[in-house]
């Protein structure tokens, strides 16, 4: 008997990889090696671009996804149809501004009194009317035809109340220009403290009289590329249209705004919210040896926004997770649960497709025992956020994670694509990849999001990073 049971403890115990640093050296040489990452997102960014949720150019990009992944021989790859949203721009969207004090200015050469350093980029020169960097936000509705108006510069929630309420913002124009905080290290704390004047600062102001809103641009940088991004209207007010404006545009405006009581705005748009259509999840797979019926899943959002073609954001998030699939395929590693790459669709304006995924595992009782998300751009790896249950775990990695500059672990892990997997499997382990933040918001949701703004040695580093991380889920889980 004891010579049965020492020999199921040694099957048992053998089945588990050897997770120390020849092995992270087999992981990341490949990567640097002979990566694919690189040149599949070049694909995907130069033949196809943007993947607006509904567009042609998503749908584009789902087959694309699908054909290209069964082109490396993984276990199964397959779509899940989820029905999305669809917003479209129109080529009729223009910001113009009219303002003798700035005419002055140029005049007088004194634009950097106004703190916009970009602007010897512009033509400037003197004349009635200056038509500024600006695009409409996602689900924006249009101006039917031509809107004019005066504007008020805001620079916080409680001065928005105090002028509301004094009637100072009826029939005008309002500019919502909190700007991310500097001091704050990491910029996505920045975003999250003024992201809101962009996703709701329209019905607040509305509920003021404001006919139109113009929002900052959700970046730290000052430059002249205008920031898109989701905004949300509240059904209880009425609905008006909503631009952000380059960074160093709000600057200039916010001057003007206090210096030029007869500043004028003209706007125009036609953009419109059309029904829904059919899009769909891109899925790959590698099946556990063991816990066949238990997944680990990982991936990023397909979509993006239609200014430049999606390249960090996320299509940067897509390739890692590709990449990590295919890497532990090539060195021969047997993954104990289910591998599953996901690339889901309609992160940025809905959620539909992560929705759906959540749905779809819930209708057939799969499993998850883990999920990680990659969804900062494809900067220099840094860590990761876990879950505290599951800290102790990686932190017993720290070590080898150190030594590949990975070794930043904070507490609590997620995303907005994985967070559905956790109400059918509320004991899943959420892990959130983290790069370096300081340049993600330069290009985040901007024209300037374009595959040549990805480095080829950072994206490999950070498809690697991602699989050591599958790696330790799928050695340490049960």
């Amino acid at each position: 008997m004891r010579l049965i049971l020492t020999g199921f403890l040694f099957i048992a115990s053998s089945s588990r990889a050897q997770i120390d640093s020849a092995f992270f050296r087999k992981v990341f040489n490949e990567a640097l090696e002979n990566g694919q990452a690189y040149a599949r997102l070049g694909e995907l960014c130069k033949t196809i671009g943007s993947r607006l949720s509904g567009s042609p150019q998503a749908e584009m990009a789902v087959a694309w996804g699908k054909q290209m992944l069964f082109g490396y021989g993984f276990d199964s790859v397959y779509t899940q149809p989820v029905m999305v949203p669809r917003w479209e721009r129109s080529k009729t969207e223009s910001l113009v501004f009219s303002s003798s004090v700035f005419n002055t200015a140029i005049k007088g050469e004194k634009l950097q009194d106004y703190n916009c350093e970009s602007f010897e980029e512009l033509p400037l020169k003197p004349s009635k009317q200056h038509r500024i960097p600006a695009v409409a936000l996602g689900g924006s509705v249009g101006t039917f035809g031509k809107l004019q108006a005066g504007l008020v510069s805001i620079h916080n929630d409680a001065q928005l109340d105090s002028l509301g309420k004094a009637g100072a913002l009826k029939g005008k124009m309002v500019l919502l220009n909190r700007p991310f905080p500097e001091t704050t290290l990491n910029t996505f704390k920045s975003y999250g403290v003024c992201v809101g004047q962009r996703v709701n600062g329209a019905s607040k102001a509305a509920a003021h009289g404001a006919v139109a809103v113009l929002v900052r641009s959700m970046s730290n940088r000052c430059d002249l590329h205008a920031h898109t991004g989701v905004m949300i209207y509240d059904d209880k007010q009425r609905k008006i249209p909503t631009m952000a404006v380059a960074t160093a545009v709000a600057n200039l405006l916010d001057r003007l705004s206090q210096q030029d009581p007869n500043l004028r705005i003209n706007m125009q748009l036609g953009c419109q919210t059309l029904p829904d259509v059919p899009s769909a999840n891109v899925v790959a797979e590698t099946r556990g040896s063991q816990y066949p019926q238990s997944i680990i899943a990982f991936g990023g959002h397909f979509d993006s926004w239609d200014q430049g073609e999606g390249a960090h954001d996320d299509g940067a998030g897509c390739m890692h997770a590709f990449e990590a699939l295919r890497l532990l395929k090539t060195i021969g590693y047997t993954p104990r649960h289910t591998l599953r790459c996901v690339w889901w669709m309609n992160e940025e304006n809905g959620l539909r497709g992560a929705t759906e995924y959540a749905a779809i595992a819930g209708k057939m009782n799969e499993k998850h025992v883990a999920a990680l998300e990659s969804d900062r751009g494809g900067f220099t790896p840094r860590g990761f956020g876990v879950d505290s249950a599951f800290l102790p775990k990686v932190l017993k990695y720290k070590t080898l994670l150190d030594a590949y500059g990975i070794g930043e672990i904070e507490k609590g892990g997620g995303g907005a694509d994985i967070g559905p997997i956790s109400k059918n499997n509320p004991n899943a382990v959420l892990v959130g990849f983290i790069p370096d933040s300081q340049r993600y918001f330069d290009v985040h949701h901007s024209e300037t999001d374009v595959f040549e703004s990805v480095n080829k040695r950072e994206l490999h580093l950070g498809a690697a990073s991602v699989a050591v991380m599958i790696v330790i889920l799928d050695q340490e889980l049960n």
